[in-house]
């Protein structure tokens, strides 16, 4: 008896489910509408339900034992009360005793009671407080006060009227005149329809009625009031959520991230239901069994009394609000923060150099009660990462926002046109990364049977090609000894995982990815724990993941291998890194001709076939591109500066960099302590730097240069200190925190940057590119047609670009999808940092050589063309300036339409030893003999 304990519990517990309330108020509503014989037609199943749910409900009081209160004995009671009348007593009892059956049944009623027993109970306390009894025996006492007085008067005076409705008879009793006076008072329909009465009841009449009115409106004011203060209750008690996310911190400023978390479950609304096909294929054919997703339950803290103004709108629904304060014990329990499978702490900035103070507070308090849900926490400085994970222990993840902004803004510097697949690839519109983690036991085994060979490996080649068909660009996988498993209500873990991103690509030898196997092209299948794709939505990774585990995840063989480089299958030839027989594709063209190539030959894989081979000749002439920055002129604070100036650093050799800052906002970060943070430190009463600047050496030879003013026009003084040395090759505007309006400023500051460019004040290069972050991108962009190339002086309109970028979107949407997808956030590290792979741009050659290659080219050809290269195409970009992330299989492109693609790959793998780009002279001319940029090699 005691193991069946437990499920009757978990079943009586489902008894509180809104759907089970709901479906038991119909029930009872059913069971006492006055249709003859219906009752007698259902009594077998109104006695069957409820006194299953009298069972349960017995389990669930004697379960409480000393707790139970009082409340819960009476409704209890009502249960039985309510059970016993669908019995046939009727036929038991005498007629007399029949007479009571029918408010035995009415007794249902009370049942309802129970289901709204929360607001019940919050509006008995606060209609029993002592200042709305008050109110309203004020209230009471004024309404049967006037009437009294006024029928007394009227008695007194005999006054002959119809106070009852019958005419003017003289029997009209004393009540009678109370009860018009009082109606006098309850409606202003109730006054006296013409002059022709006494004169005294018209005056007493509207005496009532205008008063009536005044305590009428009170009487509004109290109930208005009385539900105001239901509705905070409300808001007061758990918010009755399990396995959902919670979001902890300043959330009436984190709409933009609500809103994202939202838009993301809303792209995934496929997730939430069963498919028949998924049940079929989990039957019959021995699939992996169907899951279902919920929907986007979500529960916010804060610490304003009044709810976000953006939870009123119609998608958010499912997002509730309470407040408290965050390391309270009490507070986390209204948020259900025992059940949260996922939480967001936000860092507080108003909290200043105290912020990952109060986090890590959050943060243990939040563990006290959660240990298995995952947490991701803003860190505000770097330093404080590791302590955070410290504190918050396995299933942590603290995300240092602040550098990964400032990678991110480098990225927009050193590649160009980088912005547009940011845009799609970093917001909840286009494609993005997701993962798919293969978990337990049985999906290891079947995993591990599609090795082939000796070392039991698979080729990543063929994964790709299959993965392709799917509509999902595979990317990478996850490698581990152990298998991952998952437990009920928790999300999915991705701890103890190896990732390797391109594996097309040898890993970093000695790396952990490289000791489990991982080799150029070849996957091992024992290890093999999960897949790293780009795709609209999870959904097309996760049927690619279902099609691998069912055995038709890999795309058959063809010819010697199934990509046709080689011979296994990934580019590699010899050394399973693009080298030795067939090098990187090259031979007679460099392309991917002579014996093997890129797939020419006896390969089979698309050899002879237009597209191919317009992809595989197309392809070779694409060269890398970067930006050839050597100076950049940043103007203003914000936080991710000291990582936006190391990641320069770490990229571009012997950078300059100028910065200008202002003393403004000294009341959120004084200006010592901005400069400390870039390695600039001040005298115990030394000045600023001011208009003399302070020089500080950056790491490969690179230097700043700061500079400081204490007014309110920092472009000013930013075009002068631009003025001293050689023309900017970059302009980066820093939208900075302190201020009414940051973008109206940032604005302004370019508005200025530009009139000085036009009238010469600021001498320019060739080239400029100006980087500007703005909150809101589309308050920006009415400065794109105040920057004018050709006012400023620039031969060609493509020789000034403007970047508008709002890293506060992309923040709260990188922290989303960190906490959306598994694995994620360790994939943008990789990609931003130096050292593992990038996301690089490739051009297509002029005209004249792009119309050699003849034919269209389809993605699917473009991504087996770029393979043996160890390059991964994501997207392309167009004449026309679209970037197509993840195309969608339609019609082949014409190599003349494609501007350049974007690719996963190792920059420093792609420019072959010795060869630059070219560089362009102030006037803008290419340099001679440098007039073609080199072609990619591996």
């Amino acid at each position: 008896m005691a193991p069946r304990l437990p499920l009757l519990l978990r079943l009586a517990a489902g008894l509180e489910t809104r759907p089970v309330k709901a479906a038991l108020s119909l029930l009872i509503l059913v069971s006492v509408l006055p249709i003859q014989g219906l009752e007698d037609e259902l009594r077998p199943y109104f006695l069957g339900i409820f006194g299953v749910e009298l069972l349960l409900r017995a389990a669930l009081l004697r379960q409480r034992g000393r707790e139970r209160s009082r409340l819960d004995v009476l409704l209890f009671a009502f249960d039985v009360l309510a059970w016993l009348s669908f019995l046939p007593l009727e036929q038991l009892l005498d007629a007399h005793a029949a007479h009571a059956l029918p408010v035995l049944r009415l007794s249902r009623l009370f049942l309802l009671l129970r289901f709204t027993r929360e607001i019940a109970i919050d509006l008995y306390a606060i209609l029993t407080r002592r200042e709305l009894l008050e109110q309203f025996g004020l209230v009471t006492l004024a309404v049967w006060g006037l009437a009294f007085g006024a029928s007394v008067l009227l008695s007194h005076l005999a006054v002959a009227h119809d106070y009852d409705g019958r005419g003017p008879v003289p029997d009209t009793t004393f009540i009678d005149r109370i009860w018009w006076s009082f109606r006098q008072l309850e409606s202003a329909d109730n006054l006296v329809a013409n002059l022709r009465v006494h004169p005294l009841v018209a005056v007493i009449s509207l005496g009532l009625t205008m008063v009536g009115v005044f305590i009428t409106s009170f009487i509004i004011g109290i109930g208005a009031n009385v539900v105001d203060q239901v509705v905070r209750a409300a808001r007061r008690r758990p918010v009755g959520y399990a396995g959902h996310t919670l979001v902890i911190g300043p959330v009436h400023e984190a709409e933009m991230l609500v809103q994202e978390f939202v838009r993301l479950y809303e792209r995934h609304r496929a997730l939430r239901s069963l498919r028949l096909s998924e049940l079929w294929v989990w039957l019959v054919r021995r699939g992996p069994p169907p899951t279902r997703h919920a929907f986007p339950r979500m529960a916010l803290l804060g610490t304003e009394n009044d709810p976000p103004a953006y939870l009123y709108a119609p998608r958010m629904r499912w997002v509730a609000y309470r407040k408290g304060d965050s390391a309270q014990p009490e507070a986390l329990g209204l948020v259900g923060a025992a059940g949260v499978k996922r939480a967001l702490i936000l860092a507080r900035p108003d909290a200043g150099p105290d912020a990952d103070a109060v986090t890590a507070m959050t943060l243990s308090s939040f563990r006290m009660q959660n240990r298995r849900g995952h947490v991701f926490v803003e860190v505000q400085e770097s330093k404080n990462r590791d302590l955070l994970q410290a504190v918050g222990g396995p299933g942590t993840y603290p995300l240092d926002m602040q550098r990964f902004l400032g990678f991110f803004l480098c990225q927009h510097l050193i590649t160009p046109g980088v912005e547009s697949l940011y845009t799609d690839l970093m917001t909840a519109d286009g494609s993005e990364f997701y993962t798919h983690i293969f978990l337990g036991e049985q999906a290891a085994r079947t995993v591990a049977a599609l090795g082939e060979g000796p070392g039991g490996e698979i080729s990543f080649s063929r994964m790709a090609r299959a993965a392709c068909q799917n509509n999902v660009i595979l990317a990478g996988v996850f490698l581990g000894e152990a298998v991952p498993e998952r437990r009920e209500g928790e999300l999915v873990p991705a701890e103890g995982l190896v990732q390797w991103l391109n594996p097309l690509l040898d890993p970093v030898e000695g790396s952990p990815a490289w000791a489990l196997g991982a080799r150029a092209g070849r996957v091992p299948a024992r290890r093999l724990r999960g897949l790293i794709g780009v795709s609209a939505t999870y959904a097309p990774l996760r049927r690619y993941g279902r099609e691998l585990l069912m055995g038709r995840g890999i795309a058959p063989a063809a010819g010697a291998d199934g990509a046709g480089a080689g011979t296994d299958g990934a580019g590699a030839g010899a050394d399973g890194a693009g080298a030795g027989a067939d090098g990187a594709g090259a031979g007679a063209d460099g392309a991917g001709a002579g014996a093997d190539g890129a797939g020419a030959g006896a390969d089979g894989a698309g050899a002879g076939a237009d597209g191919a081979g317009a992809a595989r000749t197309w392809a070779a002439t694409l060269s890398l591109r970067r930006s050839r920055i050597k100076r950049v002129l940043i103007v203003g604070y914000s936080p991710a500066l000291p990582s936006l100036l190391h990641a320069l650093a770490q990229f571009v050799p012997g950078i300059e960099v100028t910065l200008v800052l202002g003393e403004r906002g000294d009341e959120r970060m004084p200006l010592t302590d901005r400069l400390a943070s870039l390695g600039v430190t001040l005298a115990p009463e030394g000045a600023p730097p001011g208009s003399n600047g302070a020089t500080l050496p950056l790491p490969r030879g690179g230097s700043a240069t700061v500079y400081t003013q204490h007014g309110h026009d920092l472009a000013s003084l930013a075009v002068r200190c631009a003025a001293r040395g050689t023309p900017a090759s970059a302009a980066v505007f820093l939208s900075e925190p302190e201020g009414l309006d940051r973008d109206a400023r940032t604005a302004m500051r370019l508005i200025r940057f530009a009139r000085a460019l036009e009238s010469g004040e600021l001498a320019h290069g060739a080239r400029l590119h100006v980087l500007a972050e703005f909150s809101s991108v589309a308050k920006g962009e009415h400065v794109r047609c105040l920057l004018d190339a050709g006012r400023c002086g620039f031969a060609g309109p493509d020789r000034l670009r403007l970047s508008l970028v709002s890293t506060e979107r992309i923040k709260n949407y990188f922290m989303v999808h960190s906490a959306f997808v598994p694995g994620v956030t360790t994939l943008y590290d990789e990609i931003l940092d130096e050292g593992g792979q990038d996301l690089v741009r490739v051009e297509a050659p002029p005209l004249g050589r792009a119309e050699r290659a003849d034919g269209a080219i389809a993605f699917e050809d473009l991504r087996a063309a770029l393979e043996p290269r160890g390059v991964i195409p994501v997207a392309v970009e167009l004449d026309d300036g679209a970037v197509l992330l993840n195309p969608e299989p339609g019609p082949a492109l014409a190599p003349a339409r494609i501007r350049a693609v974007y690719a996963l790959a190792r920059s420093q793998d792609l420019v072959a030893e010795g060869d630059r780009q070219p560089e362009e002279r102030d006037g803008g001319e290419v340099a001679r003999g440098e007039e073609e940029a080199p072609q990619i090699s591996a």
